[in-house]
């Protein structure tokens, strides 16, 4: 194949063509404390009840390979990116290489599981003219996660580690300023909007917040609460202006996010259930990143962010990305556990409050990390993040704090992590790295309450609801055979 270029350094001519193509990708493997793969610190769910039943490590092995397709035209580079492969982590279903039957983690008879594949998929777009139509990352992001830690965003969000469907378009006004404006499928990482009155598990507050916390929790713990959000059908709107010169880059973005949901699940005098349902409310997201380049070494960089979020929650908190899940923190600690749902409103039709409408929760957040080659094959990060979520909700206030004791805001919480990052480079494509970071849950929802579940299998146990902590960390071993 005759060498390409134009493109940079990898490329090579498609034999009989003017099309250019670089081939690539990446092997990783990992063990995880206390964590899930690619570093998910274990706030919640049963491995973070830290009894005997669940898991304290986790191993993850990831094969992607990656293509770049380009080629000139009279709009300029037409690019096809791709980034796909394969992983295997632990607890996963049976694959093609395991097959087999699955014993679920309570036991019992094994079942066969109903998806053998664990393919992965983290870009798949094109750009021709100033535009990116596929997979990629947000135009909200800015803040580089993997430059500083190999944990997966929990406290701020960058959509640019799993990548989301965008179609956006770029206009570049020179000097390293580009204006973008973009449409984002925001499904990936929607969080809920709670009816009040809308079905739940048997003995929840009104459906909200998973099983009712006075005085005993289902068996297993807090849940994912019921939603009424609406079907996708607005997308998420985002536009940016960004900045890259010599001394680093800034970026300012906002998004949109329309909140519309189903029907109310009560009946009140002239709104009725399954019949009337709140109007659509915008929800909105702003941002602010600025990164330097220091002087102390090459590759030496400080960079901060800050979020704030009315009504998309999804561009503050990153709790899971899954659709529809609130759950955020179940985290346990001896005789203690710390509790947070992130949803994007609420709504309720009673007599204690009439047709609300969709009220808007709040959150923002800030993070920070430094970064500094001690030697051009080592270098070191240190990082942390604050994040503080309201339900800004008066239907949450009278229906769930007021009519259990709490005060108004009792669903409300806070958390801030710490940690730093190490990676040595023996030689130029082998990443290796230890990263440790310690998460805590500063305030808790329902602080106070005494609750009692039975986790993992094990005996009833009492829990005061207040502040928790975890230490999590991970070694990882990566080689990037791209050019």
């Amino acid at each position: 194949m005759k060498v390409c270029s134009l493109y940079g350094q990898g490329f090579y001519y498609i034999p009989g063509t003017e099309t250019c193509i670089k081939l690539g990708g990446f092997l990783r493997v990992e063990w995880d404390a206390n964590a899930g793969g690619s570093f998910t610190p274990f706030l919640n769910g049963a491995n973070a009840q830290f009894f005997r039943g669940g898991d304290q490590l986790t191993t993850r092995s990831r094969a992607v390979l990656t293509g770049d397709v380009r080629e000139q035209t009279a709009y300029g580079t037409l690019r096809a990116y791709f980034a796909g492969g394969w992983q295997y982590t632990t607890n996963d279903s049976p694959t093609l290489s395991l097959p087999g039957n699955a014993v679920g983690a309570g036991g019992g008879a094994a079942v066969t599981s109903p998806n053998n594949s664990n393919a992965y998929l983290l870009r798949a777009f094109v750009q021709w003219g100033g535009f990116t139509l596929g997979k990629t990352a947000s135009f909200f992001d800015f803040f580089s996660t993997s430059k500083y830690t190999h944990q997966t965003n929990f406290l701020w969000q960058e959509f640019g580690g799993v990548g989301i469907n965008t179609w956006g378009y770029t206009q570049q006004l020179g000097n390293g300023l580009v204006a973008s404006i973009a449409v984002e499928d925001n499904t990936f990482f929607a969080h809920p909007i709670r009816d009040l009155q809308q079905a739940g598990p048997a003995g929840t507050i009104g459906g909200l917040f998973g099983p009712t916390f006075f005085p005993i929790l289902a068996a297993g713990g807090p849940t994912n609460g019921t939603f009424d959000n609406a079907g996708f059908q607005v997308p998420d709107i985002v536009g940016s202006l960004r900045v890259d010169q010599a001394w680093g880059g800034a970026q300012l973005a906002v998004a949109l996010h329309d909140n519309r949901t189903r029907y109310y699940q009560a009946t009140t005098p002239g709104v009725l259930a399954g019949v009337a349902h709140a109007g659509d409310k915008w929800g909105w997201a702003g941002m602010a990143g600025l990164e330097l380049n220091l002087p102390t070494a090459k590759g030496d960089t400080f960079a901060v962010q800050t979020q704030y979020c009315v009504g998309t929650s999804e561009h503050c908190i990153n709790n899971a990305g899954v659709r529809q899940q609130d759950l955020t923190f179940s985290l346990v600690n001896t005789s203690r556990i710390g509790l947070g749902w992130t949803d994007d409103g609420f709504e309720s039709n009673t007599a204690a409050t009439r047709a609300t409408g969709i009220q808007l929760a709040t959150a923002w957040d800030v993070v920070a990390a430094i970064q500094h080659y001690w030697v051009p094959d080592v270098r070191t990060s240190l990082y942390g993040a604050y994040v503080n979520w309201k339900a800004n909700s008066s239907a949450v206030d009278t229906l769930v704090c007021h009519a259990n004791g709490f005060a108004s805001g009792c669903a409300d919480w806070a958390a801030w992590q710490i940690g730093s990052r190490t990676i040595w480079n023996p030689t130029r494509n082998l990443d290796i790295g230890v990263d440790v970071v310690y998460t805590d849950l500063s305030k808790s929802a329902f602080n106070g309450a005494v609750v009692t579940f039975s986790p993992s299998g094990a005996a009833p146990n009492t829990f005061t609801v207040a502040s928790t902590h975890v230490w999590s960390g991970i070694v990882r071993a990566q080689y990037n055979f791209y050019p």
